[in-house]
């Protein structure tokens, strides 16, 4: 399985060992295949010319699926819906979703267009540049909350829980798919597998591993 080990927490370096979501999923995936899971580090923006490598059978990275895309590999059903969360400084006023609503809320500019623009009607959405500019836009109460990815929201969070305040979790527009090699016969088999860690549980409790708040 070719990774990126540098997007915590679907994958990155613990040590010498590539750990997160996505290696305990292709994990789950290789035991009910009957083989050994074997992680092949690779870049990102090598991801669709590597796909054809002899050594690699499939790439789990939080790659979606697009119609160019498709001319290039195939995709397996999304494996993983992007969510993003609402937070608050803890010292706030703001305790329940329905406090954020009309109010100024802060979000990366790289993320606005991955939440239903309906969903965002709901506020006063401001775009920062980065995830310092934007927590020094809350801690100065320029906006009255964030919504971010679930994966910066975490780390936000379990870095300084003292300081902020969970208020809601939603999910974007955004699915990730795990990719194969044209007409690769893994596609239908691992399709069959994740629809079986989903109905047997295994797949929430891989989850609820990284992404429970």
């Amino acid at each position: 399985m070719g990774v990126d080990s540098t997007f915590p927490p679907f994958a990155f370096l613990m040590g010498d060992k590539v750990s997160g979501f996505d290696v305990d999923i292709a994990g789950e995936i290789a035991k009910r295949l009957g083989k050994e899971l074997k992680i092949n580090q690779i870049s990102w923006n090598e991801i669709f010319d590597r796909i054809n490598d002899a050594n690699i059978d499939a790439i789990i990275s939080g790659v979606t699926n697009t119609p160019d895309r498709q001319k290039l590999a195939d995709f397996s059903d999304p494996y993983y819906t992007l969510e993003f969360i609402s937070l608050t400084l803890s010292t706030s006023d703001i305790k329940l979703k329905e406090d954020l609503t009309s109010k100024k809320v802060g979000m990366l500019k790289s993320e606005i267009e991955d939440l239903n623009p309906d969903f965002l009607s709901n506020y006063a959405v401001t775009g920062y540049d980065d995830v310092v500019t934007l927590i020094k836009g809350l801690k100065a109460e320029e906006i009255q909350g964030i919504l971010i990815s679930i994966p910066i929201g975490v780390k936000i969070l379990n870095e300084d829980p003292e300081t902020y305040r969970f208020i809601q979790k939603t999910q974007s527009i955004i699915k990730y798919a795990i990719v194969f090699k044209k007409g690769s016969p893994l596609k239908d088999k691992i399709n069959q597998i994740m629809k079986e860690l989903k109905d047997d549980g295994t797949y929430s409790k891989i989850y609820d591993s990284w992404f429970k708040i």
